[in-house]
């Protein structure tokens, strides 16, 4: 809870810290033989003559400090103020009383107060005041102290090694916070000063890079949004592997479906333009930031300065002022999270590279809500929010990380040209038939790194040499692949059957520069092979005859010593040492010098061997140097390729999400679907992508459906008891056209299907208690926004319309909604119900039919067919499945009755239209 400013004065009171009256007057000394019986008004004179200091555990608080310079920044939610430790907030504390690392650290704080502010100091990243306690508390680590100085005693203080930085930096970046990285800017300070560091990286959950902070198999989206006079533009990119997409559209409804489907890490705004963002779903971290970057003259400026351009014309953001304004304002954002020190003023290349924009026109692709990607289980089950029983689970067999990536974009983004998605069936095709091709392929991408993400951690001067040999790994592959493919006749092969000369010498540049197994550290050497440059060759022969006078070294004090076992050795802390046992230490010659003692060993060292160290450990860093300046040098070059890198890339994982789809259609026995722009879906013995890998002892019921044709319905009223399979049946045809437009073959014996423009699906009960809707409430929302946007070339899927209130009402609900699919929208149309009241619809109007789920009576028990079958159900054999659940028999029996007074009572008339 945030702490009222006129509060603050007497918490710092309670924490003992008002001024000390001792320094501006004499302190009165109370007589031993004074009276015992002191007024409240004495006592509180005697406290401020002589005052006392604050014990704290570990720490001791002067209690004349000075008054807070600041408002300070609580303690997180739930604490209390008394259990805060002293100088909890940056903003209590003078920051000229403060030791100048401290005031440093304040001086940068101050400038990234939203911010977790991580500061290196030798082998570790500290912070202080609020961040170290929020530290602290978030990672599990002990709290300390540091020095503050005498005025200020000390400080919180929490911190992390330097090696693990990047493991305790992702875990505060899925917390959602953002975190700021101070680095030492140089290795050795001036005469006199300290060494200079600055701001290096800020890390935010939209912006990393790191690859143990993202997910591998799936985009990490950074977007921003400007909204004006109801439209919106949108802007997404991912910087890890340099897609920048953006988009321009109407209404705030769609802004927020669009938002669910992205699944951005963070949202960027700006906060003058928008305020609360009620549109943006709860889910999202959300950053707001000044309206400046924004404005139109400075996003242009942004945009033409980050892509070296003379205008942005040649872009196609003319139509679309917003998604342009939303652009500058996401490149702005991204440069101030990669700040420009000295070292890297003049490597332009060392930004994270981004490609141009491209806009996105509507009706590029299949439109899905959040309630159909929710219904039909796309990426995560409706259930429990698991990967294991999704479409994405079922189809994904890839063996690259961007192969994942990309199947996942293709899922979330089916496509509307038809052209397109047959070239990706043609491909499948190919590989479907040619079972070694696929196979051999998919061994060949089993070993290929991300070469997408590799590409960027290159071009923003943060790659690994590990990564630069794993790049070049893939790149080696790269004309393999087009060997392979050479006698493929499909046309999305094509670009995949020429590789980039430029590429291949770039590999062959990193192989013979770096070593197989270069080390983890970049500063310490082991990473440059040798023959690549001649002054590192001299200084590692140097080093050579280093190592040729050690060896002779431990020889010769062998002998003079008579200690066959000695041995001389190096230690990061101390140096080169002679090591012999204890019980032979007794026997070493008087010019040893003894270094350290342990429990087996003492070690030793000579005047000639501390003389000779010096060289050695100078040698050894002029080595270490050279090697990580070719290293940059190559990093730099291989930097400047990112672009050609990627597109490489990109092609590489469209293989593989095809090599993925053809392996599944291959080993399920899936059919290529024919695609036309009709209002046709006829699918010929279908089955459930999904459900069919999941049963083990039993196969999967297929079934048929057909709509949109001459002679065939638009409206199929689906009838049949509970737990039948109807919502099952619903699922799988919407699951079927959505495969069939990301380019997908899929488990029919043959099917036939129009372009759909949307699917819409309305499958079981789901309240919003955070947002005060019923379940009932929510089915109608979800009905209601089916009605307003579906055409006659959607496809619409409703399950159970009007269960949740009364029976007439529902009853009525689902007669009009039914009513206004068939003869209003004339879309294709499956409607589950257990009204059977509405198979009277199919005699009223054309272009609707009954179906129903077969079931099997066989005495008491029901055996599900799972088979449907045209004509109406009449009866639900709701009791049966009540019983089947293990309700008590005495209810089942008791139910029964009462089923039979109502329907010998009670008749529901349905009948005529309403007249025109």
């Amino acid at each position: 809870m945030a702490t009222p400013p006129e509060e603050q004065l007497s918490l710092v009171a309670a924490l003992g810290l008002e001024a000390d009256p001792s320094q501006s007057g004499t302190a009165r000394t109370a007589s031993p033989d004074g009276p015992t019986g002191e007024s409240d008004d004495d006592l509180m004179a005697e406290a401020a003559a002589r005052p006392r200091r604050r014990q704290g555990k570990g720490t001791e608080v002067p209690a004349g400090s000075p008054e807070p310079a600041g408002p300070p920044d609580p303690a997180e939610p739930g604490d209390p103020a008394d259990t805060l430790p002293p100088w909890h907030h940056h903003g209590l504390v003078d920051p000229e009383a403060l030791p100048p690392v401290l005031r440093h650290y304040v001086e940068l704080k101050a400038a990234h107060p939203e911010r977790v502010l991580l500061y290196r100091l030798g082998d570790f990243y500290e912070c202080f005041f609020e961040d170290a306690i929020r530290v602290a508390r978030l990672l599990e680590l002990t709290l300390t102290g540091k020095e503050g100085g005498k005025r200020i005693g000390r400080v919180p203080m929490a911190g992390i090694p330097h090696h693990a930085a990047e493991r305790y930096c992702g875990e505060l970046v899925r917390r959602g916070l953002a975190v700021a990285l101070c680095d030492q800017l140089e290795s050795t300070p001036a005469p006199g000063a300290l060494l200079r560091r600055g701001i290096t990286r800020v890390l935010t959950p939209g912006t990393v890079l790191e690859e143990g902070m993202l997910a591998a198999r799936r985009n990490n989206w950074l977007a921003a949004v400007v909204l004006e006079q109801g439209q919106w533009g949108l802007a997404v990119a991912d910087v890890s592997t340099g897609e920048f997409q953006l988009m321009q559209r109407q209404g705030s409804d769609q802004l927020h479906q669009d938002l669910l489907r992205l699944e951005p890490a963070e949202l960027l705004w700006p906060t003058a333009e928008s305020g609360e963002p009620a549109w943006a779903p709860e889910s999202i971290h959300r950053t707001p930031l000044p309206l400046t970057p924004f404005t139109m003259p400075e996003a242009r400026r942004t945009l033409m300065e980050r892509f070296e351009l003379a205008s942005l014309e040649g872009l196609g953001l003319g139509e679309a002022p917003l998604a342009l304004r939303a652009a500058g304002g996401l490149v702005r954002y991204l440069d101030d999270t990669q700040p420009v020190t000295d070292e890297t003023a003049a490597a332009i290349a060392d930004r994270i590279p981004l490609d141009r924009p491209t806009l996105q026109q509507r009706g590029d692709q299949l439109v899905l809500d959040a309630q159909t990607r929710r219904n039909l289980e796309i990426t995560q089950t409706q259930r429990d929010g698991q990967f294991q029983g999704s479409l994405l689970w079922a189809l994904d067999r890839t063996m690259t990380a961007m192969g994942a990536r990309a199947l996942r974009r293709w899922l979330d983004a089916p496509l509307m040209e038809l052209e397109a998605i047959e070239r990706r069936q043609d491909g499948i095709g190919v590989l479907v038939q040619q079972r070694p091709l696929r196979l051999a392929l998919r061994r060949l991408l089993r070993p290929m790194g991300d070469l997408e993400r590799l590409a960027g951690r290159a071009g923003a001067g943060s790659a690994s040499a590990r990564d630069l040999v794993a790049l070049a790994d893939g790149l080696e592959r790269l004309p393999r692949l087009a060997a392979l493919l050479e006698p493929a006749t499909a046309a999305v092969f094509g670009p995949l059957q020429t590789t980039d000369p430029e590429l291949a010498e770039l590999a062959a540049l990193v192989r013979h520069t770096l070593v197989d197994a270069p080390s983890l550290s970049l500063s310490e050497g082991g990473l440059i092979h040798d023959g690549v440059d001649g002054r590192l060759d001299g200084l590692r022969n140097r080093l050579d005859d280093q190592d040729q006078w050690l060896a002779a070294q431990e020889q010769e004090e062998r002998r003079r010593s008579g200690i066959p076992t000695l041995r001389l050795q190096f230690h990061r802390s101390f140096g080169y040492f002679l090591s012999v046992s204890r019980a032979r230490a007794g026997r070493v010659p008087e010019h040893w010098i003894r270094r350290q003692t342990l429990a087996n060993e003492e070690r030793f060292v000579t005047p000639e061997l501390k003389a000779r160290e010096g060289r050695i450990l100078q040698l050894r860093a002029r080595a270490a140097q050279r090697e990580y300046e070719l290293f940059s040098q190559l990093r730099q070059q291989v930097g400047e390729l990112a672009g050609p890198i990627r597109q490489a890339a990109r092609r590489v994982a469209g293989l593989d999400a095809l090599a993925s789809l053809a392996d599944v259609a291959a080993c399920h026995a899936y059919c290529r679907p024919q695609l036309e722009h009709s209002r046709c879906l006829q699918v010929e013995a279908g089955r459930h992508p999904v459900v069919e890998q999941l049963l083990v002892e039993e196969s999967f019921s297929a079934n048929d459906l057909h709509l949109g044709e001459e002679g065939r319905p638009d409206l199929v009223v689906l009838t049949g008891p509970n737990a039948s399979g109807k919502s099952c049946y619903l699922r799988q045809n919407g699951l079927l056209q959505l495969m069939a437009q990301i380019g997908s073959w899929i488990p029919a014996r043959s099917a036939r299907l129009g372009l759909a423009d949307r699917i819409f699906t309305r499958v079981g009960a789901v309240d919003d208690l955070a947002s005060g809707q019923s379940t009932f409430m929510v089915e109608m929302a979800e009905t209601a926004n089916i009605l307003h946007h579906a055409t006659d070339r959607s496809l619409v899927l409703l399950d159970e319309i009007g269960r949740g209130t009364a029976t007439f009402d529902g009853l009525s609900i689902a007669w009009a909604v039914a009513e206004h699919l068939a003869a209003g929208l004339r879309a294709r149309a499956v409607f589950a119900t257990h009204y059977h009241e509405l198979n009277e619809l199919a005699s009223l109007l054309p272009g609707v039919a009954n179906y129903q789920v077969m079931v099997e009576e066989t005495g008491d028990r029901l055996l599900f067919l799972h088979q449907v079958r045209p004509g109406g159900a009449s009866r639900s054999y709701g009791i049966e499945a009540a019983r089947l659940a293990g309700v008590p028999p005495q209810v089942v029996q008791r139910a029964r009755q009462v089923l039979g007074r109502i329907e010998a009572n009670s008749h529901v008339a349905v009948g005529l239209q309403a007249a025109a």
